[in-house]
């Protein structure tokens, strides 16, 4: 008999084992919620255009969460491997597939009246509602179309998500920069610069949020740091710009005499020089 009693047993304290994993495991549930709660704002916006709902779902993402916790709870607790039997009937419960599994869909024929639609676009996502990359592409295209408040919504979404991707942040920021919040702009810069160092346009989107903010000092630290990696022009004139803001009259000719020796036809740094010349400037 005890043969017959001791798989009952083994289901019972897997119960239990399941029971007090739920338990032990509700704060960290508690904070998944909690964070997709923070983007309530930016998913109802998607959703008003359309987007699928079970991508967002707060219901999908607690399910998803112990879905998974139970799912590696049972594989532990009897150390299941996908090829035996135990695990193939375990497969079957979820429909032939692991949670957190989804298969890959082929992206439609593109034409180019669609690439240039915010449907199209759209519809990509509703296709692949995990594919981050499609939502990039609807950021690139509002910020293409000047949408700036919805650029902003969808690469806060993506940073939400995927926080250590620095094109996302540099995205961000320049929608904030757009919007003239110039502190939100150098923040999210800021962290795309200590994720990936080498990008002097980075720098120089930087030094123009803090120039916007007020911060002159250290907005001519990063237009330098911008120019060190790559003499530009656009760079120099810049930097100029702030040293005259900062009534260094002397600094910004000898930084316009530099923009000039790389384009000594550049009318714009010609101006700025026959200007600085005048009686009574720096």
């Amino acid at each position: 008999m005890s043969y017959q009693i001791l798989p009952n047993i083994i289901f019972i304290f897997a119960v239990l084992g399941i029971l007090l994993l739920i338990l032990r495991r509700l704060p960290e549930a508690a904070a998944a919620t909690e964070q997709a709660s923070l983007e309530t704002g930016v998913r109802e916006k998607l959703l008003a255009k359309g987007l699928p709902a079970r991508a967002f779902s707060k219901v999908s993402t607690f399910v998803k969460f112990w879905t998974r916790k139970i799912w590696n709870f049972i594989l532990e607790a009897k150390d299941l491997r996908p090829h035996a039997a135990a695990g193939y009937r375990m497969q079957k419960i979820f429909n032939g597939r692991l949670p957190g599994f989804k298969p890959a869909l082929a992206p439609q024929p593109i034409t180019t009246h669609e690439v240039k639609s915010e449907r199209y676009y759209l519809d990509m996502i509703k296709l692949q509602p995990k594919n981050l990359s499609n939502y990039d592409l609807l950021g690139k295209f509002y910020l293409e179309q000047t949408n700036i408040s919805d650029a902003k919504d969808i690469y806060e979404y993506l940073v939400n998500h995927e926080p250590g991707n620095p094109e996302f942040q540099a995205r961000l920021g320049y929608c904030y920069y757009l919007l003239k919040q110039f502190g939100k702009a150098a923040a999210h810069y800021e962290k795309s610069l200590a994720l990936d160092s080498t990008q002097p346009n980075r720098y120089y989107n930087l030094g123009l949020s803090l120039e916007g903010e007020g911060k002159l000092d250290e907005a001519v630290k990063n237009f330098e740091a911008a120019i060190a990696l790559e003499p530009s022009v656009k760079y120099y004139v810049s930097l100029s710009n702030v040293y005259l803001k900062l009534n260094n009259g002397s600094k910004a000719r000898e930084i316009l005499r530099k923009a000039q020796a790389l384009e000594p036809q550049n009318e714009i740094v010609k101006a700025k020089l026959e200007k600085l010349t005048l009686p009574n400037v720096g």
